[in-house]
This record gives structure tokens, C-alpha cells and sequence, in this order.
């Protein structure tokens, strides 16, 4: 389980506390120095105070994952492991990691087979990120708008008609990528999604703490959020099971 480096472009310090407080690269860098001489626990913290000053990357939800998967924070690792998978759907590590932290929890929970062709668009989706796909986007704009110009500009028919087919093209390029953005970016700031952080949780099928039990959930768990009331929390498992827990029992990704 390999670190990685902050980047800087995300190092952005508040004014007020910037002038003696550490930097959050120089903090990665000391929960990374931390981490690579055993002291996980001591690792994991230095992250999520990171974390807790207002910064975000994949890089540091990786780490911090990687923190807790050696410090024994199995629920933990996953729940940092999904966050960065959020950010960075397509990479290979942090899905190997996630795939080795869900064989440590109690639970085994088999997805819901489901059409082929969702499969292809996840695919589509996570093969690009979110910055890429936004310059993507822009670059296509710019070009529609190019062809536009030329097309009100041109003298010629000929090049009128090389300005339609073109920009043509580039509209739909254009539309496509738009489209796979979006989708992209709901991917990546849904709040329907949560992991289980108590070590048993009864689920139950209403709610109400009198209602009869549905089923048992272990720590590491990833549940989808489909509805609250008060604080009980409806969740849906990827293998269709639906029931209530204690909101308090989870933590959104």
C-alpha cells in the first residue's frame, strides 16, 4: 500500500492561522513520515487533522485509508478508500486496496445482477476524471464556437458548408462529453451513499426501535441511503435488502 504526495495546486491556506501553522503539505508530509516508520495510529491521526483544517484530495483519503487499513480500522479504511474512489473512480491500487479491505469485514454481500449496458457507462465515466473532463468540455465549446464564427464570417459557400459539418461534429462531441460531466460529477458529490461504523447494527423493517428485525449488518458495510426519519435512516443493500438503522450507526461517504 504505497503513499502519494499532496498535490500542491489543492494547498490553499487560510490567511487567518497561515503565517506559524504548519502548511498541509508539510503536514502530508509528516503523517506520510509517520506512516513509513510504522506509526500508523499516530499516521492516521496527522490525515485526519488534515482533513478536519477543510482540505481534500484522492491522494490524502488514499493514505489516510492505508492508515487506517495498518492501524486495524478496518470500517475506517473503506470509508476513506470509497471517498477517494469518488475522486478517482479508474485507479487500479485503490482498487485493489478496497477489494482486500472488503475481505476483511464480516459481511459478504453479493451485488444484484443487473443490465450490461450500465456496466459500459460506469466504464465510460471512470475512464475519465473530473478535471479532464471539464477541459475536455471546454476545449469542444470553444471549437463549436469557432465553427460559428466562421460559418457568419466565411465569404464562400464551400466554407460555410466545412464550418456546418465541422461544427456539427463538434456539437455532438461536445453533448456527449457535457452529459458524461455531469453524470460524472453527481458520481462524485452524492450524499446517498454511507458505510457502517458500529460493530453490529440491527436492521430493522420500520422505524421504530420495537419493530422486528429485518437483518444484521457488521462494521465496513456499504449501504446506500434511499430515506430518513428523525434518525432512523432507510438503507438499501447492493443486493436489494431494505431496512432501518440508527442514522448514528453510518457515516456518508
Amino acid at each position: 500500500m504505497r503513499l502519494r504526495t499532496f498535490p500542491v495546486l489543492l494547498l490553499i491556506l487560510a490567511a487567518s492561522n497561515a503565517l506559524r501553522a504548519q502548511s498541509p503539505d508539510e503536514q502530508f508530509r509528516r503523517a506520510n513520515q509517520l506512516y513509513q516508520q510504522g506509526k500508523f495510529t499516530e499516521a492516521r491521526d496527522a490525515y485526519g487533522a488534515i482533513l478536519s483544517g477543510g482540505y481534500e484530495s484522492p491522494d490524502l483519503f488514499y493514505n489516510l485509508g492505508n492508515a487506517c487499513y495498518k492501524s486495524g480500522s478496518i470500517p475506517a479504511a473503506i470509508l476513506n478508500y470509497e471517498r477517494a474512489r469518488r475522486l478517482l473512480p479508474g485507479d487500479d491500487d485503490l482498487r485493489h486496496n478496497l477489494q482486500i479491505a472488503n475481505m476483511m469485514i464480516t459481511d459478504r454481500i453479493e451485488p444484484a445482477p443487473r443490465l450490461f449496458v450500465w456496466d459500459y457507462w460506469d466504464g465510460i465515466k471512470n475512464f475519465f476524471s473530473l478535471a479532464g473532463l471539464t477541459l475536455t468540455v471546454y476545449l469542444f465549446y470553444l471549437l463549436v464556437a469557432v465553427m460559428i464564427s466562421v460559418f457568419f464570417l466565411a465569404r464562400t459557400y464551400a466554407l460555410r458548408k466545412i464550418a456546418v459539418l465541422t461544427g456539427s461534429g463538434f456539437l455532438l462531441v461536445f453533448l456527449f462529453f457535457l452529459v458524461v460531466l455531469v453524470a460524472r460529477y453527481g458520481d462524485a458529490t452524492r450524499a446517498d451513499e454511507a458505510v457502517v461504523m458500529s460493530p453490529i447494527v440491527t436492521v430493522k423493517n420500520s422505524p421504530d426501535a420495537k419493530s422486528s428485525d429485518a437483518f444484521v449488518l457488521h462494521a465496513g458495510v456499504k449501504v446506500q441511503l434511499v430515506d430518513r426519519v428523525g434518525s432512523w435512516s432507510k438503507v438499501r443493500l447492493a443486493d436489494g435488502k431494505v431496512g432501518w438503522l440508527e442514522g448514528s450507526a453510518v457515516e456518508v461517504i
